[in-house]
Order: C-alpha cells, then structure tokens, then sequence
C-alpha cells in the first residue's frame, strides 16, 4: 500500500470518492471510519489481491484490519493536520 507513499495513497481515496475520510485521518479532527467495502473500492482489487497474498490473509480479514487500523496509522503519520514535508518524513526512515 505504502510503496507509492502516503501522498499517493490518500490521492487513490481522493479520486474513488473517499476524501472525505481521508482528510479527516490527515486532520486535526475525529477520524472518520471507512467500510471494509469502501476502503475496497479506494484501493482497487489489484492492490487488495497484492496484499492479502504478501501477507497470507483473506480478503475479508485484511480490509477489516485496515478498515479498523488506517485511519489510526495515517492520523500519526500527520500529527501536525498536514502531510508532512520531505523533509520530516526522511526522518522516519
């Protein structure tokens, strides 16, 4: 999910209709949750396929988990309400 960077993944929920929750994820606010449905139709198939077979989990168990644990990843990963700078992001690596 991350390969293309958090930019790259937020603009995916962006474009399938999913800003919404997203940018509260991003921002200082609740997050706002997303359904394992929802958050299928932002990722696309391939990308959920991908997934579910480098970790070894079923399609339902894996958009449950990241249903329930992105919009808390993504929350730490902006903890100023923005997407951070290259900069602070090359810290974390």
């Amino acid at each position: 999910i991350l390969s293309g960077g958090l930019g790259d993944l937020l603009k995916q929920f962006e474009q399938n209709g999913h800003s919404e929750a997203a940018n509260s994820w991003v921002g200082n606010g609740p997050n706002k949750q997303i359904s394992p449905n929802d958050l299928e139709s932002a990722l696309g198939a391939d990308q959920i396929n991908a997934l579910s077979a480098q970790t070894g989990m079923s399609r339902d168990d894996l958009l449950s988990g990241l249903a329930q644990q992105l919009p808390n990843v993504i929350n730490q990963l902006t903890p100023d309400g923005r997407m951070p700078t290259e900069h602070e992001a090359s810290r974390w690596i």
